[in-house]
């Protein structure tokens, strides 16, 4: 006696939460302007980048590529951007070009976001933030990169001017966004 077995429908596809939506305000090709000052990280410098922000295939993550230098050295990293609706936290996955990972949580509040983590330099672990706010219809992005030893008293190492040059952001394959 033969059996049947109707193929299974698959699996519902997870929609994106709103919140995640707000990702959108990165979306698109960005140049990098700055200044480095001195300190843990290394010494006064130029910054100059250019950075990226599309959505993966399914709009459920934000992909975020940066290159540039600092000064004479090349800095790279790439980026995940994703959203947990239980905690209320953006989570950031960062791989860097010098061999470095970080895991950074992101905090939007008013259009302005923070990111939050730690990063260790020569032995010491330290606190840093990035604030980054937006102007002139979303087209321009100032981010304000702080370092603190006790998460009292911060420092600014890094002060960047993003200036959008590319509204699409969106995947090549796939124009889905959340």
């Amino acid at each position: 006696m033969a059996t049947n077995n109707p193929a299974q429908a698959p699996p519902p596809r997870p929609q994106a939460d709103a919140a995640l939506k707000r990702l959108t305000a990165f979306v698109g090709t960005w140049n990098k302007k700055g200044q480095a000052h001195d300190g843990p990280f290394g010494l006064a410098a130029k910054v100059t980048a250019v950075e990226t922000f599309e959505w993966l295939p399914g709009g459920l993550f934000l992909v975020h590529r940066l290159e540039g230098r600092l000064g004479d050295m090349e800095i790279a990293c790439i980026e995940v951007i994703g959203y947990d609706a239980a905690s209320r936290v953006y989570s950031v996955h960062s791989f860097y070009n010098d061999g470095n990972t970080n895991l950074w949580q992101a905090r939007e509040r008013g259009g302005v976001w923070v990111f939050t983590g730690d990063w260790t330099v020569k032995g010491e672990t330290l606190k840093v933030r990035c604030t980054a706010s937006f102007d002139d219809a979303g087209n321009t992005m100032t981010a304000r990169w702080e370092y603190s030893r006790d998460g009292k008293k911060w420092r600014l190492f890094w002060d960047t001017t993003l200036t959008r040059v590319k509204a699409t952001g969106q995947s090549r394959r796939s124009r889905h966004a959340p």
